[in-house]
């Protein structure tokens, strides 16, 4: 059990917060869903506050294996909210308003647990960023990604340029930020920005399906695979070849290996432990 602040987490809770939604199901799945619908689920102090805190929740929770996030209501989230955003009186103030957006960001980004987002409807600005921190993303058909920061002047925040040029490419990055581009859920899917699209009423079903084939895996393995592929993305083969080696002898010493491999050998299906 976990406590933060006045929170108490146990397995099969539901918790309130001020903009999000907790659910930490029996089974091991959480679901963190931006709950501000009203205002297309865009952020404001609190949200920077509240997601990297229930983020805190799930790395510290050895119970919770698989996180979900999502939006409440229409969308995904309108990246930062207009409000927050006019608000800003100096220098100083604006950067340390979009440090606070960076936070989520980071905190997401950060978890060694897999991370699914559930795009169930439009997103933009900041939150493309949140959404690309996750390791799968399933959209709605209806789903639109906003990068039109420099319909406002702006240029990409909360870590959305670097997101956005791994996934797409130098060039193709360029043509979507210099011309404000909003991509429709196929066009980000041939981008490889989301990996799988489905009809809005069942991007809730599809994330909760990964999630729980992700369950019944070697989740020591998975976590394994998650730092791998993110180291792969700085080092060259050798420097990729050597950690894949000392990832493997740490693999090959885990229960999951042994189990893994007496269930071949009597041609059963494993039951993985995550140790």
């Amino acid at each position: 059990m976990i406590i933060l602040g006045k929170y108490v987490l146990g397995k099969g809770r539901v918790f309130m917060w001020e903009t999000c939604i907790f659910d930490v199901k029996e089974n091991g799945i959480a679901v963190l869903t931006l709950n501000r619908p009203k205002q297309l689920n865009s952020i404001n102090r609190k949200l920077t506050e509240e997601v990297p805190a229930i983020c805190k929740i799930v790395s510290e929770n050895p119970d919770i294996k698989v996180l979900i996030i999502t939006g409440a209501g229409a969308g995904f989230s309108a990246g930062g909210d207009v409000s927050t955003l006019a608000g800003m009186t100096s220098p100083i103030n604006s950067k340390a308003t979009f440090d606070a957006s960076t936070a989520i960001v980071k905190a997401v980004y950060e978890l060694e647990k897999p991370v699914i987002a559930a795009v169930n409807g439009p997103v933009a600005g900041a939150s493309t960023a949140t959404m690309m921190a996750c390791d799968l993303i399933v959209a709605a058909d209806t789903a639109k990604f906003g990068f039109n920061f420099i319909n406002l002047a702006f240029t990409p925040d909360s870590g959305s340029s670097y997101f956005l040029v791994q996934k797409a490419g130098y060039h193709k990055a360029l043509e979507i930020l210099w011309f404000g581009k909003v991509l429709d859920s196929q066009e980000a899917l041939a981008l490889g920005l989301v990996n799988k699209v489905v009809s809005a009423e069942e991007v809730m079903p599809a994330a909760e399906k990964w999630a729980e084939k992700l369950l019944r895996s070697p989740l020591y393995t998975v976590w394994m695979d998650k730092k791998l592929a993110r180291a792969a993305l700085k080092n060259d083969f050798y420097q990729q070849a050597e950690l894949e080696s000392l990832d493997q002898v740490l693999a090959w010493s885990s229960d999951d290996f042994k189990e893994g491999a007496t269930a071949f050998i009597e041609k059963r299906r494993p039951q993985f432990k995550g140790r």
